[in-house]
């Protein structure tokens, strides 16, 4: 029995052993498996923007903004036209998309917006007290192509009073 109480005890040793081995185990594996996660993550993040072409300084600051800004200037023109002599109440949005009210101006009218914005959402409406009225926009990017008129509109020809106009372009 002797060496039955011996190698019982040895057995008990061992397991002792194992069983702190395994609260070590025990206790970390889960922080371990997290910072196993997020290092792989980390890596694949990284792996990712070089395949992409994201470097850094890509975003904010810089002066790439202020290159692109004078790159896509452009001026919009808005223009509205009728009988000689008559006069009309036009509203419309200015370069930052405020409204605008223009009161009883002599016709034509025409009014200058210019922006470096990529588009601007030109909306004009407009309403003479003559037997018709036209409106239209005039866009020039600045890169060489030109003058491009956009939304040419006139009112209804069978309107004899106070003749109603609206242009609308999306992103002019």
């Amino acid at each position: 029995m002797n060496k039955q109480d011996s190698a019982g005890r040895e057995g008990g040793e061992t397991a002792r052993q194992r069983a702190r081995k395994k609260g070590f185990l025990g206790r970390f594996w889960l922080v371990l498996t997290i910072a196993a996660v997020v290092a792989l993550s980390g890596f694949v993040v990284y792996r990712l923007h070089g395949i992409f072409g994201v470097h850094p300084g890509s975003f904010g600051g810089g002066t790439s903004g202020e290159v692109l800004d004078e790159f896509n200037a452009k001026t919009i023109t808005l223009q509205v036209w009728g009988p000689p002599g008559s006069t009309a109440t036009i509203n419309y949005l200015d370069e930052n998309s405020h409204p605008q009210q223009a009161l009883n101006v002599p016709l034509p009218w025409s009014k200058v917006l210019s922006s470096t914005k990529p588009g601007i959402p030109a909306n004009l409406v407009a309403q003479g007290d003559g037997s018709w009225i036209a409106c239209q926009f005039v866009v020039n990017k600045h890169d060489g192509s030109g003058d491009v008129i956009k939304t040419p509109n006139r009112s209804d020809p069978n309107q004899t009073v106070n003749a109603f106009v609206y242009c609308l372009d999306k992103s002019a």
